[in-house]
């Protein structure tokens, strides 16, 4: 069954995370991704721990459904090649800093005046313009500008870092992908492509609504509902020093937990401040302490009142709804073995995502794809043998 996106061809030129996340989920609905590496080196992610029989788990997990050319972009037979692939291409996704493709005379506007329908899409963390564009930065200086760390903070209130890349994949990679797609549907209308700014700072920045709108009216953080600012809100340590989350923020779910508990009269307390709010979180807390994770899990999954358990990562594998919706799926890597890989996050009826290829090696498919968008045999040879490009 074709993919989504079958017929778009995709020329990747990010490296590490976001730009190889938002590239992925296109390869995964059908789209013809070429990733142009670095010949010798490669994507940096190649050489990211933790590492299993010489590869990187973390670029494997990156990179399926794509086929790797390798082009030295600073020698000018490199560069020709790369044009060339251009002309072929409806897609050039970069990460690089604002400027750099520029000075490789591969810039928007060189690609656009040859391929006057590409969508060309830079990831960057601050934005091709404005007075940040040029700092370097990762996932939690890009959490830090866009205000989300702030909100993310212990009981002695020091902000917090995630264990996840927030900024990279909400803010960078899936922006991106909205990005694209918006502009390959314009191009329909138009039949003309355009540049997506697709900014990190920016992605996680407009998250933050529901702060944003209590700003306004100047509601303290703790006053708010969804920053664990109430009992109905909340996460309970149990007795086995696991988690339990109370989500009970309609009244209708509040009322059903407090009548299970036995404690009817605090449902016209659930926004109630200052010491009624204290007390009742100090008798929830010992409550929660009396059973175990999974004990509580099965009490009150009847009740309908939005509980649910604090999964650990090493347990979502074996999690029946995990199963059910395949969001693991094998990944068979001929001479390597089986990769455990993460699945889709969207699920499609008509054109779902689909594992077609194994990740690619470092200009598996040189030669391949540079035959298909002309090249000569001696055109490729002489990149070849000019280090302008690598591979097989």
């Amino acid at each position: 069954m074709d993919g989504a996106l079958e017929g778009i061809r995709v020329l990747d030129l990010s490296r590490l995370f976001p730009g190889p996340f938002a590239t992925q989920l296109l390869a995964d609905f059908g789209a013809d991704v070429i990733k142009v590496e670095q010949p010798g080196r490669g994507d940096y992610m190649r050489g990211f721990a933790p590492m299993v029989r010489g590869e990187s788990l973390f670029f494997l997990n990156l990179n399926r459904n794509k086929r790797s050319v390798a082009l030295d972009l600073k020698h000018p037979r490199g560069r020709d090649a790369l044009l060339r692939l251009v002309d072929t291409a409806d897609v050039v996704v970069e990460s690089f800093r604002p400027g750099a493709m520029e000075r490789l005379g591969l810039g928007p506007d060189e690609l656009l005046g040859r391929n006057p329908r590409l969508i060309y899409c830079a990831v960057t963390g601050y934005g091709r313009s404005g007075p940040y564009a040029q700092r370097a930065g990762h996932d939690a200086n890009y959490l830090g500008v866009a205000g989300a760390l702030a909100l993310n903070r212990d009981a002695q209130g020091r902000p917090v870092l995630p264990h996840f890349q927030i900024g990279d994949v909400g803010g960078g990679a899936l922006n991106a992908c909205i990005g694209i797609l918006l502009a390959l549907v314009a191009r329909q209308r138009t039949g003309r492509g355009q540049v997506v700014d697709a900014a990190m700072v920016d992605g996680v920045a407009t998250w933050l609504t529901y702060r944003w709108a209590h700003l306004e009216v100047g509601t303290p953080e703790r006053e708010l509902h969804l920053g664990g600012g109430y009992p109905c809100y909340a996460v309970y340590e149990t007795a086995d020093g696991r988690f339990v989350v109370l989500a009970a923020l309609e009244p209708q779910f509040w009322e059903r937990f407090c009548r299970h508990i036995g404690r009817p009269e605090w449902i016209r307390a659930q926004f109630a401040g200052g010491e009624e709010r204290d007390r009742i979180f100090d008798e929830l807390r010992s409550l929660f302490r009396s059973r175990t994770r999974d004990e509580w899990v099965r009490e009150l999954e009847p009740v309908d009142c939005c509980t649910s358990p604090v999964l650990e990562v090493d347990e979502l594998a074996d999690d029946p709804h995990w199963r059910e919706r395949e969001l693991v799926r094998p990944v068979e890597i001929p001479g390597w073995g089986v990769l455990r890989a993460l699945g889709f996050p969207v699920r499609l009826s008509a054109t779902p995502g689909s594992v077609r290829r194994p990740p690619p090696g470092l200009g598996e498919h040189t030669r391949e794809v540079l035959t298909e968008a002309g090249l000569s045999e001696g055109e490729i040879h002489a990149l070849l043998a000019e280090g302008a490009a690598a591979g097989s």
